[in-house]
């Protein structure tokens, strides 16, 4: 298993990822989230192994992102908060 974590290019506007699974692909790839209230946080899931992967970055606390939120983020939270 490779380890994750995150490159910036300075080619590129994309930022890259890489899971511990070994997938490698740019922020534009990543469409679901993990949303975590026990640690009031937002976690970027893994679209080819579905497992959340805070070395990507965290978004806290809730309360805050809520309020600027955009595209899949925020449609995660919209049903978080409807399933809650």
């Amino acid at each position: 298993m490779s380890d994750a974590g995150v490159r910036r290019s300075f080619n590129s506007s994309f930022i890259t990822y890489q899971c511990h699974c070994g997938w490698v692909g740019d922020d534009s790839d990543i469409d679901d989230w993990d949303i975590q209230p026990e640690t009031d946080r937002a976690v970027r899931i893994c679209p080819s192994c579905g497992e959340p992967v805070p070395e990507w970055g965290t978004h806290r606390p809730l309360s805050g992102i809520s309020a600027v939120a955009r595209g899949p983020l925020r449609a995660a939270l919209v049903e978080f908060e409807r399933t809650e």
